[in-house]
């Protein structure tokens, strides 16, 4: 996909497959909702000795400090806001190069269950078209006017399905190659 100077958002998940492992999506959205760029990693498979030593703490770096960072620092397309669904991503504010993250509570609630209040410790409140956003309280501004810039975006929940479909797509095409 081209690359473009006009604002962009992109939308970030990891999906965990118990064959293939951790694969993780970033897909870049301009502001009518349509593609602009299309991020894949390849599953991520832990071997036993890093489930023993990051124990419960595997899920938040795998997400956060590895699949994460990894595809932003792929994107050739520059972002204005990256939104998640899965808490952990959160961590990603310190190593996207100033880009603010921000969780999508009502599609992390679709993941994840309801999400705690100890998990947005220090959060702001964004609406962008039908979806809350929770983001650090130093880029509440940043995000707003963002959010505000993409009033023609038809739905802020769904593009973690077409990533989550585009992930199954990739993983199905790696199994019949093999």
């Amino acid at each position: 996909m081209a690359q473009t100077t006009e604002l962009t958002i992109a939308y970030f998940t990891v999906v965990y497959d118990e064959r293939t492992g951790w694969t993780g999506g970033l897909l870049v959205l301009n502001r009518g909702g349509r593609p602009v760029e299309f991020q894949c990693t390849l599953p991520v498979r832990p071997s036993r000795a890093h489930e023993i030593l990051y124990g419960t703490t595997l899920r938040d770096h795998l997400i956060g400090e590895v699949i994460g960072p990894m595809l932003i620092k792929k994107c050739r397309t520059p972002i204005a806001l990256v939104c998640c669904d899965q808490p952990e991503s959160l961590t990603l504010s310190s190593t996207a190069g100033g880009v603010p993250v921000a969780l999508v509570s009502e599609a992390a609630e679709m993941e994840e269950g309801p999400i705690t209040g100890d998990m947005l410790v220090g959060a702001s409140v964004v609406k962008l078209v039908n979806a809350t956003l929770h983001v650090p309280l130093e880029h509440a501004s940043v995000v707003e006017d963002v959010a505000s810039r993409f009033v023609d975006l038809v739905d802020a929940i769904e593009p973690f399905e077409r990533i989550k479909e585009a992930i199954k797509e990739a993983q199905s095409q790696i199994a019949r190659a093999s």
